[in-house]
Parts: C-alpha cells; structure tokens; sequence
C-alpha cells in the first residue's frame, strides 16, 4: 500500500515527460522558424513574418546562391526580380531599422553555411555611415540569441516557447489537415514588403506645406566621426568582402528624398554627410570585389515625393530600377568618377530650391508614380 503514492507520482512525472516530449519532438518537426533544418513545405505552409526569429534559420539552412539584405529601404526588393538577373536562387532577410553590424553578423553567418552563396545585394543607410562599430537596435526588441548559437540546452525557450506552439506549430499542424489546405511558404517578393497600405506623395510628407528654409551654419565631420566610421565601414562592410574574395558584393546607397537632404541642409550637417560618404566611398573603393552604387544624383527620382512615404522609404518602384541598374553595372561608383559624383551631389542638394515642392502635384493614385518612373526609361 505504501508504493501507491510513489506508483502515482511516478506515473504523473512520465505523463508529464510523455507530454513534453510530444511538445518537443513537433516544434523541432515543424521548426517554424528553421532552427533545426530547412522548411517542410510539402506538409506545412509556414509563414515569414518575423525577421529577428526567422532570418538566421533562413540564411543557415535555406538553398539559395544569391542574398538580398538590409534595412526597411530594401524590403521592397523582389527576389524573383534579383533571380531574373542574375540567375540562381535568392532569399531576402532584411532587418528593419538595423545597425551595420547587424547586417554584418547575419552576412557572416550566410556564408560560413553557404559555400554556394556568390551574390550579396544590401543597401548602406548614409545616415549609419558614422554609427559605433558594436551599435546594435535592442531598442527595436530582444534579439532572440538562443536561435543563433550552438546550446541545445536554451533551446528549451524555443521548443516550449507558448507563442511558438500555440500561434505557429499548432496552427500549422491544424491547417495541415483541412480538405483545402495548400503547403508552401512566403515567397521572399512578399516578405518583409510593407507597400500594402502605404501612402506616398507632397501631402504625405508635408500635411501644411513645405515650410520655409533657411540653410544653417556648416557642420563638417570631427576626427572622432571620421574615426568611428572607419571602424564602422572596416568591420562591418569591407571585412567579409576581404574574407571572401570570390563573392561578388553589389551595395548600394539608399536613396533618400529631397526631404531628407533639406534637413540636412537646414542644419548644416550635409558637409559632415557627405564627407562621412566620401571616406566609406574611398574604403569601400579599395575591394575590388564590392561594387558601390549611388543614385543620389538621380534628382528626377529624389525630387519626386510620389515616390517616398516619408522622407527616407520610397516605393517599390525604386527598389526596382535600383536592382535592374545595378546588375547593368549604371551609377557605379569607381576611382574615377566618385570626386565628381560627391561635387555634384553636394552642389545640387545645397542650391536647390526646396520651396518648389509645393508646386508638386500628389497623385490620387500613386501606381502612377510607377508609371511615369517606367515612361522616363528608368525603371525596369
């Protein structure tokens, strides 16, 4: 009779164990965010919608040759495009909002797994040029660091995770077994890409107008800036170039919108701006397997606001005509030409008169944005 109890207890603790391990063994079958191996997709459609949790399973177990990364200025990018020319097969894991060094690690991780990846496509926000080396966006979130590393022990946060069984394991297992279901996953054209719903144009970024503007004193770039973002460029955008020679890197500068560039006219720092361009040009210039493009001088398109929802984020018009240009080898920036290219850039954003802008139409429809973009023979 005294054995009971411990025969009940013991009875609980293995249903306990069973149950778990049930638990366990289904998130690492689905791995819904491919901590384990790559997608399922002839039994399960697994969404993407988390880059921080998602993105390092992508580049670590997905097939693909070439890579498309960045922050939100290139989520609007079309993998199929990207696959069209240059041939291959392309993912897209963009970090919204993310440092260099973000990008850098993830760009790191891809090609320790992938011998096979020979195309990087990433954009370089001009604003990051001057970041801190280590910068990292915790205050976007928590990375979630027990996907990334080798420790079967914290993989307990993600086999048991709550969210992770019931809103995507469960889910997807569910769904799985409807008379009408259809396996699969995002397409790389539609992850990450925020075009559902936005709006662009003059009214969106000027409710009340363009307000008066007056140019401010110069501000030029410190030798501590200089500095930083040296150690910023070396680090995190020309140090894997080096340690992968045979990779071909096609980086490009966003291209933000006259709004942006008259805020930095209006403070003075477009001397320190393009300054701090002139050194990672002059870094990036150095590796000759890099190709650095720039669209800056491309004022038909900056001074469009049609094409922009703020003053950073344009259309995925743009993306397009970026990739399309960069793969025809257009706007490359080189020993040659790069002197010219700053002269220009800075005499244009310095003497031009934003107040025109008010004068800008904002079309009702801004797929016609697209439209004139592909009858001036710049799209692609």
């Amino acid at each position: 009779m005294r054995c009971k109890p411990m025969i009940w207890l013991l009875g609980y603790f293995l249903l306990i164990g069973a149950a778990l391990g049930l638990v366990a063994a289904k998130t690492v079958r689905v791995d819904p965010f491919f901590h384990y191996h790559k997608p399922l997709t002839d039994e399960y459609f697994y969404t993407l919608d988390n880059q921080r949790s998602q993105n390092d399973g992508i580049v670590k177990h997905f097939d693909y040759t070439g890579l498309i990364t960045g922050t939100s200025m290139t989520e609007n990018f079309k993998a199929s495009q990207a696959e069209f020319l240059w041939g291959g097969t392309f993912i897209k894991v963009c970090f919204s909002g993310s440092s260099y060094k973000e990008i850098n690690d993830m760009l790191a991780v891809a090609l320790r797994h992938n011998p096979r990846l020979r195309v990087i496509v990433r954009g370089l926000d001009m604003g990051m040029i001057t970041n801190d080396k280590d910068n990292m966006r915790f205050d976007l979130g928590q990375y979630p660091t027990y996907l990334y590393d080798d420790n079967v022990f914290n993989d307990v946060q993600y086999i048991f995770n709550r969210d992770v069984v019931f809103s995507r394991v469960y889910p997807m297992t569910k769904a799985a077994g409807e008379p009408d279901f259809a396996s699969g996953i995002t397409s790389f054209d539609q992850y990450s890409n925020w075009m559902k719903g936005a709006r662009f144009g003059k009214d969106r970024l000027f409710p009340e107008g363009i307000p008066p503007m007056e140019a401010g004193d110069p501000v030029h770039l410190s030798d501590r800036e200089a500095e930083r973002a040296r150690s910023n460029i070396e680090q995190n955008v020309t140090g894997l170039a080096e340690e992968y020679p045979d990779v071909s890197f096609y980086y490009f500068f966003t291209p933000h919108s006259a709004a942006w560039w008259m805020k930095q006219v209006q403070d003075g720092t477009v001397y320190r701006q393009i300054e701090a361009e002139r050194l990672a040009i002059e870094m990036i210039l150095s590796c000759p397997n890099i190709r650095l493009y720039s669209f800056n001088c491309h004022d038909e398109i900056t001074t469009d606001l049609n094409y922009y929802k703020d003053p950073g984020h344009y259309g995925e018009w743009v993306n397009a005509l970026v990739l399309r240009r960069m793969y025809d080898g257009q706007d490359l920036l080189t020993a040659d030409n790069y002197q010219a290219y700053l002269e220009k850039e800075l005499q244009f954003y310095t003497s031009y008169d934003y107040s025109q802008l008010n004068d800008q139409p904002d079309y009702e429809d801004d797929s016609l944005a697209a439209s004139l973009l592909a009858a001036d023979g710049l799209s692609a």
